[in-house]
């Protein structure tokens, strides 16, 4: 048996299957994207915007190794600078992202972490505790935002005018053997999911350029080249881009705004179910919410509860029993709370304090 590599991309049949009639919807409601028939940010005039390979070991964090790669490589674009050669921790936004060794992470929860900022690796090495030095606050690079592409015209459009982005690819024993040329799954049995940065295309040859984490004796030295449409790129796995800038310092102090209300609505876009999510555990422990006068609960972290179905056009009240609102749709301490409606998906951001 031939070597065995980690992978570590978490997600589930829904969402593949969401992403698939994202694509197929996109496809139907876009114009024709422009863009050249070839680019590499390797190649580029100024010089190579990428950061050198790096390697996962045997964890499977391939999802902040595809995160920190293109937040290095945005960082020196946006700095016109492709001699920076940024060094971000993977170690420090893994576990904050939601990661473990054993389980792999999500794309969205990486993205959320990475926006509260990860420090530089000398910081916090991948190799020793992962635990950051003591002036880490002071030394966060954040993204300022991300977004989901659900068209490979738009990928490769955003890729030639704006930066890398990252992607989902399904992973067959065979990819471990993989050492140069144009991949094209054969044989093996799946391995499974596996996040890579796309640094280039070539519409000739129909390729994509991609960054992978499994160290320089792996591929083209720890590069490689995969037919476009191969292994779920474009059509399971969306393609992801970040802004990138400095993670805000301290927040000074702001008059006072009225307080915003206790139970929030949302107008429900079409008939289905209404699924919430709780992100981040709050410290007072479990939870129970209260939707159109019906408790469901107690939430626990990551556990995710149907609230009930709803026809198109009503509006679902929901409140929160047993922890403090302090004049706020959503008790402190909590980042996200995340309401799925059928294939819609609403996020209501809340500053963490």
């Amino acid at each position: 048996m031939g070597k065995i590599y980690p992978t570590g991309l978490k997600i589930s049949a829904s969402e593949i299957q969401h992403n698939m009639g994202m694509f197929a919807a996109t496809a139907k409601l876009m114009m024709a994207a422009s863009y050249p028939a070839s680019f590499d940010w390797r190649k580029t005039s100024d010089g190579d915007y990428t950061t050198p390979i790096r390697d996962q070991g045997q964890c499977g964090s391939c999802v902040a190794f595809a995160t920190v790669a293109m937040m290095e490589s945005v960082l020196e674009i946006a700095k016109k600078n492709p001699k920076l050669q940024p060094d971000l921790s993977e170690a420090y936004l893994f576990p904050r992202g939601g990661g473990n060794c054993a389980g792999g992470a999500q794309f969205e929860r990486m993205l959320v972490a990475a926006e509260s900022g990860i420090c530089d690796e000398l910081c916090c090495p991948y190799t020793g505790d992962w635990k950051p030095c003591a002036d880490y606050k002071n030394r966060l690079i954040a993204i300022s935002s991300y977004k989901a592409l659900y068209s490979v015209d738009l990928a490769k459009a955003y890729i030639a005018t704006t930066g890398p982005i990252m992607a989902g690819m399904e992973v067959y024993t065979d990819f471990f053997d993989y050492d140069g040329g144009i991949y094209s799954q054969e044989y093996g049995d799946f391995a499974g999911n596996h996040a890579v940065l796309i640094v280039g295309y070539d519409d000739k040859e129909g390729i994509w350029t991609c960054k992978n984490s499994w160290g320089t004796s792996w591929g083209e030295s720890g590069w490689f080249r995969i037919k476009q449409g191969q292994c779920g790129m474009g059509s399971s796995f969306a393609f992801y881009s970040a802004s990138i800038g400095s993670a805000p310092g301290p927040v000074p102090p702001v008059p006072p705004t009225p307080p915003a209300p206790v139970t929030p609505d949302l107008t429900v876009p079409i008939d289905g179910t209404l699924y919430v999510t709780m992100t981040k555990k709050p410290a007072t422990g479990d939870a129970v919410l209260i939707v159109n006068n019906t408790q469901i609960g107690p939430m626990t972290l990551n556990k995710v509860v149907t609230a009930g179905a709803f026809k198109k056009g009503n509006t679902v009240q929901f409140d929160l029993l047993g922890i403090a609102h302090k004049n706020s749709c959503f008790p402190t301490g909590w980042r996200i709370w995340t309401l799925r409606m059928g294939d819609s998906k609403y996020e209501f951001r809340v500053q963490e304090k």
